[in-house]
């Protein structure tokens, strides 16, 4: 008897009857507008950072007949000592990463966290600014820190580096008021510091976790730390600055006989915060030189030069620091807590 039940219908020989097999399209089209929400920033910060270091480079190229000159006559030994200063300044701040953690939850064991920080932000140096935050999240997430504390812990390890900077230097600039007429602008980031304070504040960090969670339907689990607690681990950070205060001074001894103290820390931690802020530009790169040669007062050429000089200083510790702390992610996989 003839079967009633219907032969499917082999596929065109075109290929559509396996169209179905691949992606919807709105799942396509989501990817796409990820991949532009990515690429646009990282553009803009190309652009920018290119612009400024155009800029420096012109700077140098200006004077170079006297940038040579002092770099000729560079002193290794001050070099030597910018680069400890360097190392130190940044092993003090994956030591305080640890203690934003603890504002979070338990906190982890010191050892895996200044690994994960060294290798983790060797993504500061790739452009759209946001994966110095998923390399080191992601890499405390593998070692047994719950999502929902490793991601905000570095952002909130940020925020409080950059609150430290700017307290360091509303400090510094009113012993060297008469001396920073030369950089208005640049003073203007102290403005930030009132408003980082206030941003961190646990009404507006809890208003923030509200829209999160309304437009990602997560991070309700996301603890909002007391104000006071922030607050210390904002002060945490403030020697982190003098060693990077010293290794930027370092740099210019190398190359002058007398820089001037409080103008380079001005100048250091103005432009470190004027790069933290530019997100799309690659580790700030070309803004903070430029920002460094407009608050330190000095020749432009050789402003230009000790900004380039740490920078590399610092590269220098970071490469180095990523490299050397590859055995802990080999030895070291699990978190143990402490109440430290």
């Amino acid at each position: 008897m003839p079967s009633d039940a219907v032969t499917p219908a082999p596929p065109a020989a075109d290929g559509t009857g396996d169209r179905a097999a691949g992606p919807p399209a709105p799942a396509g089209r989501a990817r796409a507008r990820r991949a532009r929400a990515i690429a646009l920033p990282a553009l803009i910060g190309l652009v920018i950072g290119g612009v400024c270091i155009a800029f420096v480079v012109a700077r140098i190229a200006d004077q170079w007949s006297q940038v040579r000159d002092q770099i000729a006559g560079a002193e290794p030994g001050w070099i030597v000592a910018a680069i400890l200063c360097a190392a130190a300044g940044m092993t003090w701040i994956a030591a305080c990463w640890r203690r934003a953690m603890g504002l979070l939850g338990p906190r982890p064991d010191r050892g895996p966290t200044i690994a994960w920080y060294f290798t983790g932000e060797i993504g500061k140096y790739v452009p759209g600014g946001v994966w110095p935050v998923l390399g080191r999240g992601e890499l405390a997430r593998r070692g047994g820190v719950p999502r929902h504390r490793a991601y905000p812990s570095v952002g909130l390890s940020l925020a409080a580096l950059y609150l430290a900077a700017l307290a360091v230097a509303a400090v510094l600039v009113p012993l060297d008021l008469a001396k920073q007429s030369e950089s208005p602008a640049a003073l203007a980031l102290l403005l930030l510091l009132p408003l980082g304070l206030a941003a961190v504040h646990p009404r507006v960090l809890g208003w923030g976790r509200d829209l999160l969670v309304r437009v990602t339907g997560r991070g309700a689990e996301i603890a909002i730390p007391p104000w006071r607690a922030t607050v210390a681990v904002v002060a945490s950070y403030l020697p982190a600055w003098l060693f990077i205060w010293a290794a930027t001074w370092c740099t210019a001894r190398a190359l002058l006989p007398h820089p001037p103290v409080l103008r380079i820390g001005v100048a250091t931690t103005l432009s470190w915060t004027a790069g933290f802020v530019a997100v799309p530009v690659p580790a700030g790169a070309g803004v903070r030189e430029a920002v460094f040669v407009a608050a330190s007062g000095l020749p432009a050429g050789i402003g230009a030069t000790i900004a380039v000089g740490s920078r590399l200083a610092f590269l220098l510790v970071d490469v180095a620091g990523a490299a050397l702390t590859v055995p802990w992610h080999r030895r070291r996989r699990g978190v143990a807590p402490s109440g430290a």
